[in-house]
């Protein structure tokens, strides 16, 4: 656990009990400060080990900082009351991130951010420095929160993705090594709007200091006009093309498409940057999986094959799945974001035909129509039903390619959710279908 002793004696407020919330709590706990924590929608039962007291309630005049969860809103749209209040009495808003960085770790920092693409270049980087031996931790955004984690020390490497949530609540952000893939429209409401999302994101960049390394993508303007502006400042500037991925990127299946050849090719120079060679980064890349619900191979019924890329939830993410695989059987969909489809529409000729779900479907279909064909599914099981019964009739079978591009949280709690629900279907269907081409069972992949 990495834990602020300078906290020890102070008056902390805790805002939100989900993972990062938790972290806090249990770090705050270990360096000796008092703790106030409330939730607006866990009751007391389901937090026994923890005391709640409403934050109106909290001494205020007395605390030090308020720790807020990055889903709880601290400016925009509207902040929470709680965050309103904390400004109006000069209490600090801080994130669980800022907790874990101000225990001081010894250990260099990479931290990683973009809207598409940040958890993959985040695990691969970690795991090519686990496959070459070196001390690492990761987490943050992805997986373990930063709290939770245990400093690797001075010759290890912490690794940390960070939203831009997380950004705009971290003053204490010094990376030695800062990566920021690429920039589309998301999140906007929590920013205020494009200007605000681009400047959180830029931060991981700003924080550098003349010693460190920046890595920025190749693929929008936004982070061209983020690299010019770094290379003024006298940072070390490196370029993130697709055209620079490892060999072994090349032959990946977890890392197919020229998106991932982005991330790779970024990973690649943050590890080079550590200190590793070209041999041991292509060994990492060679026993690295897919994370879930990104490309992620979930079943396959002879030819016939099943992808789930449910994190796909903006139509820049869906787009580059699209561009992954031949004969597409595209299941998309759900609470549309502010790009919908337009990013996906240079993508679309490889898709047999849609099948869509959610609250965008008629809208998706309105987009589509005269451009490819596409059907109103409602909901996942019909759209992955009526996707599995074209593909399975198809000579040539085809990828049945969940990549919706769109939020989940019209009909699912998360992203995470919706993609196991449509590997279950797609192991069902594979476990009760048959091989069309073979006339016999179908297996699971």
């Amino acid at each position: 656990m990495l834990i602020p002793h300078n906290f020890k004696g102070q008056m902390i407020g805790v805002l939100g009990l989900g993972r990062s919330g938790v972290a806090a709590i249990a770090t705050l706990q270990a360096a000796g400060a008092h703790v106030f924590v409330f939730d607006d929608e866990k009751s007391q039962q389901d937090i026994l080990e923890i005391t709640m007291i409403n934050w109106m309630e909290w001494p205020w005049h007395k605390l030090s900082a308020l720790v807020i969860s990055p889903g709880i809103p601290h400016h925009y749209p509207k902040p929470h009351p709680a965050a309103a209040w904390a400004y109006s009495h000069n209490v600090e808003v801080i994130s669980e991130v800022e907790l874990a960085l101000r225990s001081k770790p010894k250990a260099r920092l990479i931290a990683v951010t973009g809207t598409n693409g940040k958890s993959t270049t985040t695990a691969l980087i970690g795991h090519c420095l686990k496959t070459a031996g070196y001390p690492v931790a990761i987490g943050g955004n992805l997986g373990d929160p930063a709290c939770s984690l245990i400093d690797p020390g001075k010759d290890g490497v912490l690794v940390l993705e960070l939203s831009s949530y997380q950004l705009e609540n971290t003053p204490s952000l010094a990376p030695s090594i800062s990566i920021l893939l690429n920039i589309s429209p998301d999140h906007l409401d929590r920013h205020g709007g494009m200007a605000g999302y681009i400047a959180a994101k830029t931060i991981v960049i700003d924080r550098l200091d003349k010693t460190g390394i920046a890595i920025i993508g190749a693929g929008d303007e936004h982070v061209k006009n983020i690299a010019k502006r770094t290379v003024a400042r006298g940072i070390r500037t490196l370029i993130a093309s697709p055209k620079l991925s490892p060999i072994a990127q090349k032959r990946s299946t977890a890392l197919a498409g020229a998106h991932n050849a982005e991330n790779a090719a970024a990973a690649a120079m943050a590890l080079q940057a550590i200190g590793l060679k070209d041999q041991m980064i292509n060994r990492g890349i060679d026993s690295f999986a897919n994370l879930p619900h990104r490309l992620q191979p979930v079943a396959s019924c002879g030819n016939v094959q099943f992808i789930n890329d449910s994190k796909a939830t903006n139509g820049i993410a869906a787009a580059k799945a699209l561009a992954s695989f031949q004969d597409i059987y595209w299941v998309a969909g759900g609470l549309a974001k502010q790009d919908g489809l337009t990013p996906v529409m240079p993508y679309l000729g490889a898709v047999k035909k849609a099948y869509l779900i959610g609250t965008s479907a008629s809208a998706f279909a309105k987009s589509l129509s005269g451009i490819c064909p596409a059907a109103v599914c409602g909901d996942l099981k019909r759209a992955t039903q009526a996707a599995f019964d074209d593909a399975s009739t198809d000579p040539k079978g085809g990828t049945i390619l969940l990549a919706p591009a769109a939020a989940s949280f019209d009909q699912f709690l998360d992203f995470g959710a919706r993609g196991d629900a449509f590997a279950k279907l797609a192991r069902d269907l594979c476990a009760t279908g048959h091989d069309t081409q073979n006339g016999g069972r179908s297996n699971h992949a």
